[in-house]
């Protein structure tokens, strides 16, 4: 192989490693908000038990735990 081919044979698989690494780092990133999304949602749904009308409070907490997951993207 020709030092040039060596050369970019190297820089392709340093590329290679910095996309992974982002790629996983999104993915972490991304179960980490979602994750956050479903924490805050169980609180709500736990805090649903003293409002006036619990079954709203319950599809309000669902909403607002689907609009945040969505916002995780």
């Amino acid at each position: 192989m020709s030092k040039s081919n060596v050369t970019a044979a190297i820089a392709l698989a340093c590329l290679t490693v910095v996309w992974a690494s982002a790629a996983s780092s999104q993915d972490e990133e991304y179960a980490t908000c979602v994750d956050a999304c479903q924490q805050t949602k169980a609180q709500c749904i736990d805090a649903c038990d003293l409002h006036d009308n619990p079954v709203e409070c319950d599809e309000d907490c669902q909403e607002a735990a689907q609009d945040c997951a969505e916002d995780c993207r």
